[in-house]
C-alpha cells in the first residue's frame, strides 16, 4: 500500500542519525562539583568534549574579573548554582535570588600537569547578556553585560573560541547580567575540548539545522502547491503552515541561524520566536482537529484563535519581561493538542484504521521532540543545545507526504476505472442505437451528434489528464534543482577555501530563488486558467512602465550572458488592459528571448501606435537568437503536449509560458504572432486594445 516510499524514510533515518552522533559526541563523563572541573585524567593529544554542567561557585550582585595569570583561591561564593539553571531558582540565606540583576559564574578547570593542547569553548546564549574571562583574559561576549538596565545591552550569538591552556589550571569567569527576560543565566550546557572536537560539534549542529530547516521549507512548498490546485482540503493548508513555522524556529531560537546574516537585535529575534510560536500552536490545533474532528475540540481551537490574538498583540506592544511568561500557556496548550492527537490515533488503531498506525507513529515522534524543546527553555535538559522539535518533525512531513501521493494515486485508479465504465457505457449505448436504428431514424442525427459531443469530451478529460501529470512531474523535478542549488551553496559558505566567493555564490542563489518564483507565478496562473478563475479587471495602463519594470527584473540574467536589451517607444504606449495578466506576459516573452539568445545577442523592444486615431497598440520583442522552426511556429500556441526546449546556457523551464501567454492575450481580447527564422532569431507580436471598448468590470476566462 506504501510502496515508493523507502527512500524519503531511509534519508529521514540518515538525519536522525547524524543528529544523535553530532549531540552525544560525548568522551568524557566529569561535571563540575563545587566549582571544580578535574580533568586531570586525560593524556595530551587525546581528542575529547564535555559538557561543564553541575555546580559553578555563584555571587550575586558582584562582578569578578580577576588577573591575567593569576588565581584567586579565596573567594566565598553565595552559594553554588546549577548548570544549566536560571539564577532565580538559587537560593542565598533562605531566600530566591531576584529574577533581574547581575552576578558571576566561576569554576576551575584542573588539567594534567603539563596539558597545552589548544582547547575549544562552546558557548551557548545567555538571558541575556555574558562576558567569559579564563585565567583574567577575556575572550568572548555576548551584548554587554552590566549593573544597571541602562548600560546592560542583550544580545543572542553562539559561539566558540580556542584557548592555549599555559598552566595546569583555568579559572573560568562569566560575568551576566538580565533586565529584560523572565529569569536570567545559564540555561543551555556550555562545552569544552580538544578544538577539533568543539569545532566539529559546533559546525555539525549549525549544518544539520539548515539542512533540517531547507528540507521543511521545501516540505511547505510542496503542501501549498498541493493546496493551491484543491483548495477544497483545508488540513494541507494548516499543515503547510505548520511546517513553515518549524522550517523558520531554527532561525530565531537554538541554534539562532538568523546570525548568518548578521542580524543580533536581541529583542527582534525574542518577538520573531514568540511569533512564531503562537502561529504554530494555531496551525497545529487546527490541523488536529481537521484530522480527528469533534465538537469539543473545535471549540479548544476555537479557544486558541483567541488566545492567538491576545498573543500577538502581546508580543506587539508588551515589553519583553511581561509576555515572555506566556511560554508556559503554549507549552501547555502544545501538550493538550498533542495529548488530544494521540489518544484519537489510538483510538483509530484499535478500531483497525492503518492510516492511524501511521500518524500515532508521527504524533509519538514530535511527542519525543516537544517534550525534549520544554525541558531545554526550562533548563532541564543538561545534554541538549538544540530545540530537535524540528527534527522529529520530518517523520510527520514524509508520513503527510505518503498519504497525499497515496490518495493521489487513487484519485488515478478511480478516474480510469470511471473512464473505463464510460468507456462500457458508451460501447452500450452505441449496440442500442443499432438495435433501434429502423424505429427510431428521425433521431439517428441527434444521437450521433450526441455521441460526437462525450467523444470529444474523453479526448478533453483523457488530454488534460495526461497534461497534469506531465505538469506535476515538471514541477516535481524543477523545484527540487533550485533548491538543492540553494542547500548545496550554503554549504559551500561554510568552507573556508570559498570564502572570497560569497558576492558569486549569493548571486547563484539569488537566480535560483528567481527561478523558483517565476515557476511558482506561472503554475498558479496557469492552475487558476485550468478551473476558469483568472479575474480579467482592464483599465488604461501605460505599457513602457511595464516593459521598463521587467527589464529591471530580469537585467542580470541579461548581463549574465551580455544581451543587450534595447526598448523603443514610438507614439502613445497607453491601452486597455489587466495590468497583472499583461506583466506576467510581457515577463515571459522577455525571458524567452533571453533564454535562447547565445552570448553577445541583443533583445529589441518596440511599442508602437502606427496612427493617432488607431484603436490598438502593439509590442514586438525581438532577438537574433536560435530561432523556431516553421513547424514548431505552427503548433506553438495551441499544441496539447508540453515541450521545453533549454535555453542557450541549458536554463531550464516548464513549457507553459507561451501557452499561458497566448491564453492572458486572448482573454485581453488581443493576438499574439510570431514570426521566426531558424539561426537568426524570432520576433513575437502582441496586439492589444488601445481603448476600451466595453465597461462590465470583472470577467473570468472560459476554456473552448
Amino acid at each position: 500500500m506504501f510502496a515508493g516510499v523507502g527512500v524519503p524514510w531511509r534519508f529521514f533515518l540518515s538525519v536522525v542519525f547524524l543528529l544523535l552522533i553530532s549531540c552525544s559526541n560525548e568522551d568524557v563523563p566529569s561535571r563540575v562539583e563545587k566549582g571544580v572541573l578535574d580533568l586531570r585524567h586525560l593524556e595530551q593529544g587525546d581528542d575529547f568534549s564535555v559538557r561543564m554542567n553541575g555546580e559553578w561557585e555563584f555571587w550575586f550582585g558582584t562582578f569578578i574579573y580577576g588577573s591575567p595569570g593569576e588565581i584567586t583561591d579565596t573567594l566565598v561564593p553565595d552559594c553554588y548554582g546549577r548548570v544549566p539553571g536560571y539564577w532565580s531558582e538559587y537560593t542565598v540565606d533562605g531566600a530566591r535570588l531576584p529574577r533581574f540583576g547581575y552576578g558571576t559564574y566561576r569554576t576551575l578547570i584542573l588539567l594534567p600537569s603539563g596539558y597545552r593542547d589548544r582547547m575549544g569553548f562552546d558557548m551557548p546564549v545567555f538571558d541575556t547578556s555574558y562576558e567569559i574571562s579564563v585565567n583574567g583574559v577575556i575572550m568572548a561576549r555576548n551584548g554587554t553585560p552590566a549593573r544597571s538596565r541602562a548600560e546592560s545591552v542583550a544580545s543572542y550569538e553562539p559561539l566558540f573560541f580556542s584557548y592555549v591552556p599555559k598552566s595546569d589550571t583555568l579559572e573560568i569567569l562569566i560575568r551576566v547580567s538580565n533586565y529584560e527576560h523572565r529569569r536570567g543565566g545559564f540555561w543551555m550546557p556550555m562545552k569544552t575540548g580538544s578544538f577539533k572536537s568543539i569545532q566539529t560539534n559546533f559546525t555539525n549542529q549549525w549544518f544539520l539545522s539548515i539542512a533540517v530547516s531547507g528540507m521543511l521549507f521545501a516540505s511547505f512548498l510542496f503542501f501549498l502547491i498541493f493546496y493551491l490546485l484543491d483548495r477544497r482540503d483545508s488540513k494541507l493548508l494548516m499543515f503547510s503552515l505548520l511546517v513553515l513555522c518549524l522550517a523558520l524556529r531554527p532561525f530565531l531560537s537554538a541554534p539562532y541561524l538568523i546570525t548568518i546574516v548578521d542580524i543580533r537585535h536581541w529583542h527582534l529575534i525574542i518577538r520573531g520566536e514568540y511569533l512564531i510560536l503562537l502561529f504554530m500552536i494555531t496551525s497545529g490545533a487546527w490541523l488536529a482537529y481537521l484530522i480527528y474532528p469533534t465538537r469539543w475540540f473545535r471549540k479548544f481551537a476555537l479557544l486558541i484563535n483567541v488566545l492567538f490574538l491576545i498573543g500577538i498583540a502581546a508580543v506587539i506592544l508588551l515589553p519583553i519581561y511581561h509576555f515572555s511568561y506566556s511560554v508556559w500557556i503554549i507549552q501547555a496548550s502544545a501538550l493538550l493538542i498533542l495529548l488530544y492527537a494521540i489518544i484519537m490515533s489510538i483510538r483509530g488503531v484499535a478500531g483497525g484504521n492503518r492510516i492511524d498506525v501511521l500518524y500515532l507513529i508521527a504524533f509519538m515522534a514530535i511527542a519525543i521532540g516537544l517534550v525534549s524543546d520544554i525541558l531545554l527553555s526550562n533548563a532541564l535538559g543538561e545534554n541538549q543545545r538544540l530545540y530537535i522539535l524540528s527534527f522529529t518533525m520530518l517523520a510527520f512531513v514524509f508520513i503527510q507526504a505518503t498519504l497525499l501521493i497515496r490518495g493521489w494515486v487513487r484519485r488515478g485508479q478511480e478516474r480510469e476505472r470511471l473512464a473505463a465504465q464510460l468507456e462500457e457505457l458508451n460501447r452500450d449505448l452505441e449496440n442500442r442505437v443499432k438495435r433501434r436504428t429502423a424505429e427510431l431514424q428521425e433521431r439517428s442525427d441527434e444521437l450521433r451528434s450526441r455521441n460526437e459531443h462525450i467523444a470529444r469530451q474523453n479526448k478533453k478529460l483523457s488530454e488534460t489528464i495526461s497534461l497534469k501529470n506531465k505538469v506535476f512531474s515538471v514541477i516535481s523535478h524543477d523545484l527540487r534543482s533550485p533548491v538543492v542549488n540553494i542547500l548545496y551553496t550554503l554549504y559551500m559558505l561554510k568552507e573556508e577555501e570559498f570564502r572570497d566567493r560569497t558576492e558569486l555564490m549569493a548571486d547563484a542563489c539569488i537566480q535560483s530563488s528567481q527561478q523558483l518564483i517565476t515557476l511558482l507565478e506561472n503554475m498558479l496562473v496557469w492552475g487558476r486558467g485550468q478551473e476558469d478563475m483568472i479575474r480579467y479587471a482592464p483599465a488604461e495602463h501605460d505599457l513602457a512602465d511595464l516593459i521598463l519594470t521587467n527589464i529591471s527584473i530580469l537585467k542580470d540574467g541579461a548581463d549574465r550572458k551580455d544581451i543587450s536589451i534595447n526598448f523603443t517607444q514610438v507614439g502613445k504606449t497607453k491601452g486597455w488592459f489587466d495590468r497583472d495578466l499583461i506583466d506576467i506576459v510581457i515577463r515571459n516573452l522577455l525571458s524567452n528571448a533571453i533564454k535562447y539568445t547565445n552570448h553577445g545577442g541583443r533583445v529589441t523592444i518596440v511599442v508602437r501606435q502606427k496612427e493617432e486615431i488607431s484603436d490598438w497598440v502593439t509590442i514586438s520583442i525581438c532577438d537574433n537568437g536560435i530561432g523556431i522552426s516553421l513547424e514548431r511556429q505552427k503548433r506553438l500556441f495551441t499544441e496539447s503536449e508540453l515541450e521545453s526546449t533549454p535555453g542557450t546556457d541549458s536554463e531550464k523551464g516548464t513549457g507553459i509560458g507561451l501557452r499561458l501567454a497566448h491564453e492572458l492575450v486572448t482573454l485581453s481580447k488581443g493576438t499574439i504572432t510570431v514570426e521566426s527564422t531558424p539561426g537568426s532569431g524570432s520576433c513575437f507580436t502582441v496586439m492589444l486594445p488601445a481603448t476600451g471598448h466595453t465597461k462590465k468590470g470583472r470577467t473570468r476566462l472560459h476554456q473552448t
